[in-house]
Parts: structure tokens; C-alpha cells; sequence
């Protein structure tokens, strides 16, 4: 008993400690919003938050992206694999400065309210059939790539959703088997090509007749998602829609 109680004591201890801890930083380093600059306790102040794009109207039933002239450029002439999908906003303004800061500058903190935002989309203006996914699966990142970045956004971003939805993740059934190049760096038919076979399904058990919620950062030609998708489907699942935070131009 006296060493239950101990432990709980040291523990207090340690919580105690580090939460003076924070208040001294935080005395030194007052928070930021990591946007605008301005001191706020939020990563991203109300501000910048409401400042996000949305996917401007007309758009594409399956893919989410703004039509022109009445024809879907992202789609046209193509067969896809996943139901649907959308994307909360445009990578653009201060929305594409949250993302990039969370991708690039390790500031992982920010997947709370980005995933925040997107479940938030998904609660007042999503149109596709979300409420019907079984479970949630992250678009994964290669190992090697992880490692360099030190976690994958996609994945912090799904744990969120997970949690808000109450929807279960699934983050170990689908995996990135082939190291592939950015596809910021691609055309259009070069990232079809960059991510053909590049993923696989390791636990098909895990996803196996079910309707899937597949999450991405950001999506701007779907081939990313399509080809997870495609695997997805082959190796038993039911049905694949899509959510990102943000669509590319």
C-alpha cells in the first residue's frame, strides 16, 4: 500500500513540476499564435481560424474540387476508386501557413485544431456519407520519411477526428511500401504514375468488408488517395471516402 501511495505521490509530484514548469516558459516564451504572431493562448488564434477558405461552389460530387465551366479538371476521363471525398478548405492564406508550419516545421501541436477543423466541417458542411465509415485510416507515410519528419501528419490528424467522431482508427493496416518522390515536386499524370503500387494492406483483417474514412493533409489531383484507395478495395473493403484539410491548387 505504501508503495501504491508513493507512487501516486511521485507522480503528483512530477505533474506539479511540470506544469510550473510550462507556466515558466510560458512567462519567458508567452504563446503565439502560430499564424498571425500575436500573443494568444490558442496554437491558432480565432482570428486566423476564421480567415480559412472554403472549397468554393460549384464542385465535383466525387472529388470535392470547384468545377469549371461545369466539368471537374480533377476527375474528367478518369475512373476512381474511392465514393467520395472533400477537402475542409483551400490551401490557401493563412489555412496553408497552418499546414505547412505543421508539415515541414514539426509543430505537431497543430494537429489538434486542424483536426478540430475538419471535424468541424465534417459536423456542419460536409454533403457525402462520412456518418456511414466503420473506421478511420490515415494515408500513411513511407519509414524512411517518417523518421526524417518524426511523425505522420495524416495519422495525428486521424487520431483527432477518431476521438471526436468516435469512429475507431485503424493505423497499422495500411502501409507505404515504396519510397516515392514528393508530389509537390509532380504534374498530374506524373503522380498518378509516382504513386502507383506504392502502398499495400498488411492486416486485411482490420479492414475487411467495412465502409473507410481515409485521411490526407492535403490532396490536389486525388492520385494519393485513389491509388490507397484501389489497394484498400482490393484487399477487402467495402467502400473508401475521403477527408483532407485542405486542397491544392
Amino acid at each position: 500500500m505504501k508503495q501504491i501511495y508513493g507512487f501516486f505521490k511521485a507522480n503528483s509530484i512530477l505533474k506539479s513540476a511540470e506544469e510550473i514548469f510550462a507556466g515558466f516558459l510560458d512567462l519567458i516564451y508567452p504563446p503565439k499564435c502560430v499564424v498571425c504572431g500575436e500573443l494568444n493562448p490558442l496554437s491558432i488564434c480565432q482570428n486566423c481560424f476564421s480567415k480559412f477558405e472554403p472549397i468554393p461552389k460549384p464542385y465535383c460530387r466525387r472529388c470535392g474540387h470547384t468545377l469549371v465551366d461545369s466539368r471537374c479538371r480533377n476527375c474528367s476521363g478518369l475512373k476512381r476508386s474511392f465514393a467520395a471525398g472533400r477537402a475542409a478548405g483551400q490551401y490557401a492564406g493563412n489555412l496553408r501557413e497552418a499546414i505547412c508550419r505543421f508539415k515541414y516545421n514539426g509543430m505537431r501541436m497543430l494537429a489538434e485544431p486542424l483536426g478540430r477543423y475538419m471535424h468541424g466541417y465534417l459536423e456542419t458542411r460536409a454533403d457525402f456519407r462520412w456518418r456511414q465509415a466503420d473506421c478511420i485510416v490515415p494515408v500513411p507515410i513511407h519509414p524512411i520519411r517518417r523518421r526524417l519528419r518524426g511523425y505522420n501528419q495524416s495519422e495525428l490528424l486521424a487520431e483527432h477526428l477518431s476521438r471526436l467522431t468516435g469512429k475507431p482508427l485503424v493505423s497499422d493496416a495500411l502501409v507505404r511500401i515504396i519510397h516515392t518522390r514528393p508530389q509537390v515536386e509532380l504534374g498530374p499524370e506524373e503522380r498518378r504514375i509516382n504513386v502507383r503500387n506504392a502502398f499495400a494492406v498488411k492486416k486485411s483483417s482490420a479492414i475487411e468488408g467495412k465502409t473507410i474514412l481515409l485521411v490526407d493533409d492535403v490532396a490536389t489531383t486525388c492520385s494519393t488517395v485513389d491509388e490507397c484507395s484501389i489497394t484498400l478495395l482490393k484487399a477487402g473493403a467495402c467502400r473508401v471516402y475521403f477527408l483532407c484539410i485542405a486542397f491544392g491548387a
